[in-house]
């Protein structure tokens, strides 16, 4: 082929190229007005996998189903049994799990006497939280309510600014099924703040900021909980609102009975969690030992940190044994060099 034949066939080319890439425009469609296309693409994924949503809870079950014949099958052929022998063996063995899970899950105690204390979750962030922090929070609000529920000593508890995407998660994937909880109140709008000094003075608003430190829980008081996941973004945020609003802020005592690496920033549903074991047991130290995550403690290493630090330990492993002679002759009179790991809180 010659030259002028390669130029006339690289631009037939590009002319087809452009003229496919511009139909494809046309055919794409445009995000609506006020929403950009990477937030329209994030909802059309959205709406697809609700579509789908079904579909893929029949997938499952039928994916289940297959496996548990594919078992009973081997187990038919490996142990010559009959069907119905497998059947019970199969339905001892369930009991006997079922039973083992009803020991281990705390028992719900809705007799239990209520502490004469309330705990208030403040919602009103949502316009702060990606859709993925509310969801977070939705899970965590549900955790709260599970844990008092079970607690040795519940307490009154209390939602507020419960609307927006918080409602609408309630309402849709979670079934309204918090219409049915006992022992908690949901409330739309912002809790009131009272006038009166004396009722304001039997509110503090707990917040990782404060001067203050929380002793211990006193009856008849109202502590109220920031609801947010912010991935510590928004610096001072609860403690600004309580100092607008006139209502008094303390911290939990984490750091004068434990160490914990990072900030003394907990989930909303472990601030709960940590004041009803308290209730139960009268004493910070085994409260916080009891509640806080491992990862929170100094010294904690993940699955995937334990593995990078295997993976660098054998480089340098490989590195010592292959290279030492080529570096005790490069610096024969060199000093060896101390390299130290130095923790930043």
């Amino acid at each position: 082929m010659t030259d002028e034949a390669k130029i006339l066939q690289a631009t037939e080319y590009a002319e087809v190229s452009t003229s496919d890439a511009a139909s494809e425009t046309k055919k794409r469609k445009e995000p609506p007005e006020g929403m950009s296309r990477n937030a329209w693409k994030r909802e059309q994924k959205k709406q697809k996998w609700l579509s789908e949503k079904d579909e893929r809870h029949r997938y499952k079950k039928q994916l289940q189903k297959q496996k548990k014949a594919e078992k009973r099958e081997q187990r038919l052929a490996a142990t010559n049994t009959t069907p119905e022998e497998v059947e019970e063996t199969d339905a001892s063995v369930l009991a006997k799990e079922r039973q083992a899970l009803d020991e281990k899950r705390k028992p719900k105690r809705d007799d239990a006497e209520l502490a004469p204390i309330t705990i208030l979750i403040d919602c009103g962030f949502d316009h702060m939280m990606t859709e993925k922090e509310q969801m977070s929070l939705s899970l965590q609000v549900t955790r709260c309510y599970s844990e008092n529920r079970r607690a040795m000593r519940p307490c009154s508890l209390k939602v507020s600014s419960f609307n927006g995407s918080l409602l609408e998660r309630f309402e849709g994937p979670n079934k309204a099924q918090y219409k049915s909880w006992k022992n908690i109140v949901f409330e739309s709008g912002e809790y009131v703040v009272p006038e009166n000094e004396e009722e304001r003075s039997r509110m503090i608003y707990l917040s990782s900021d404060s001067d203050e430190t929380l002793n211990e829980l006193e009856d008849n008081m109202t502590y109220i909980i920031g609801g947010i996941v912010d991935k510590g973004r928004h610096k001072n945020l609860c403690q600004n609102k309580a100092i607008s609003q006139q209502i008094k802020t303390a911290k939990l005592p984490i750091s004068e009975f434990i160490k914990i690496s990072g900030r003394h920033v907990l989930t909303t549903n472990h601030v709960v969690e940590i004041m009803l074991k308290w209730l139960e047991v009268r004493d910070w130290k085994l409260a916080f030992e009891a509640i806080i995550p491992p990862r929170k403690k100094p010294g904690f290493e993940s699955a995937k940190q334990r593995q990078k630090r295997k993976r660098a330990d054998g480089k340098e492993g490989s590195t010592e044994d292959g290279d030492e002679d080529a570096i005790e002759e490069s610096t024969p009179d060199a000093e060896p060099t101390v390299t130290s790991d130095t923790a930043v809180d």
